[in-house]
């Protein structure tokens, strides 16, 4: 997936913007509830919900009442999908897709798309048997909301309190706002990315290069004086989280790149469960089709900014060693990387020419503790604990 290989086009000008509708849809996700056992849920606290709950029978039942509210809410997500598919005869552009994507190459991009999708199946699967074990689930027999459950990452969050996380964060230059504490694992995550990422791919990508320190061995050990005993299976599991995330990216574009081109949506909803759910080996519900693309193809945003992400932390780690975050000078060139214009001036300045997801694929790969120990079978198990997550 190049940065370079992007040409302008047309498309560049289509506007995705239904304003009235857009309204309704917020106004219908923010008003939305579930009852559960005499209990009103908002909507969009339910997927938390839900991974806070370790009964598999109480979180299967959640997970249903999740799946009725996108019911009713499907209506205006299709009728938005409708008005861009309307938009786009108008403006001359037959086919959505090319429309939406933003000037960049889609076969360039589905070759990329499935040659990561790939490279990292095996591995993740043997991490996720492994996950899933944890909380008795075979693989195969799982729900997205049983992996809402892992990632959260409970079994940790006692190493994760406010005062702890404020110090080790400083370490790295970097201040947890008052209002990412509690969440465990996830405080230091978001806390250490920060509140003003992602307005752009540069600024995204520094923001995850700090987020990331969360697994990060040195980080755990140095300034967050995380037990030696737990840094390699916690290490291990943000792995994991972070591979499941990037899977789950590439098949949403993916899945992308057939929905702007079927009208049916019987096969929409057969191609997001189908996609989606091989590729992060785990169900999930057919009625999440339109959910997440309010924003056309930010999945493949999402994938360009881990990619420049990863190329930002293997840059830093070979000029300022392993604990390049304590190093002055290397904060200061993830901060003029951040301000930077564009994703190309931002890989100019690290020496690339090109996106690659080489990279975070192998940072990932050499924190999971089957990948370091040459064997990803279920028997791995052992290593990474016998807690519950």
């Amino acid at each position: 997936m190049t940065a370079t290989s992007r040409s302008r086009s047309r498309s560049r000008t289509f506007r995705t913007e239904v304003p009235e509708l857009d309204a309704a849809i917020a106004a219908a996700r923010r008003d939305a509830v579930v009852m559960w056992r005499g209990e009103r849920i908002a909507f969009d606290e339910l997927p938390d919900r839900i991974a806070r709950t370790d009964g598999r029978g109480e979180r299967d039942g959640l997970f249903a009442g999740w799946i009725e509210a996108l019911e009713r809410m499907n209506p205006q997500y299709a009728e938005r999908l409708d008005r861009w598919r309307k938009a786009s005869a108008a403006s001359g552009i037959g086919d959505l897709a090319t429309a939406l994507a933003g000037g960049r190459d889609l076969e360039e991009l589905s070759l990329d798309l499935e040659r990561l999708a790939i490279h990292s199946e095996t591995v993740y699967y043997a991490a996720l048997r492994r996950y899933l074990a944890l909380i008795d689930i075979e693989q195969g027999d799982a729900t997205v909301a049983d992996l809402w459950h892992v990632v959260r990452g409970a079994a940790w969050g006692h190493w994760f309190g406010e005062r702890e996380l404020d110090r080790a964060a400083a370490s790295a230059g970097r201040e947890i706002a008052a209002g990412a504490h509690g969440r465990g694992w996830r405080s230091a995550e978001s806390g250490l990315a920060g509140s003003d990422a992602g307005r752009t791919i540069p600024s995204g990508a520094i923001a995850e290069v700090y987020g990331t320190l969360a697994g990060d061995p040195g980080w755990l050990s140095r300034a967050l004086r995380m037990s030696p005993d737990e840094i390699a299976s916690f290490a291990d599991f943000v792995a994991f989280v972070r591979l499941w995330r990037l899977r789950r990216s590439l098949a949403m574009a993916q899945y992308e790149l057939r929905l702007y081109r079927a009208d049916d949506p019987a096969l929409q909803r057969a191609y997001f469960s189908g996609i989606v759910g091989h590729a992060t080996g785990v169900e999930v519900a057919e009625a999440a089709y339109l959910h997440e693309v309010a924003t056309p193809f930010s999945s493949v945003a999402e994938i360009e900014r881990t990619m420049l992400a990863g190329a930002v932390a293997s840059t830093v780690e070979h000029r300022f060693g392993r604990e390049w975050w304590a190093n002055e000078q290397a904060r200061e060139l993830l901060a003029e990387l951040a301000v930077a214009p564009s994703t190309e001036d931002a890989l100019a300045q690290l020496g690339y020419d090109a996106l690659d997801w080489r990279p975070v694929v192998r940072q990932i790969r050499t924190r999971l503790i089957g990948e370091m120990s040459g064997y990803g079978g279920p028997n791995i198990t052992t290593r990474a604990g016998t807690r519950k997550v």
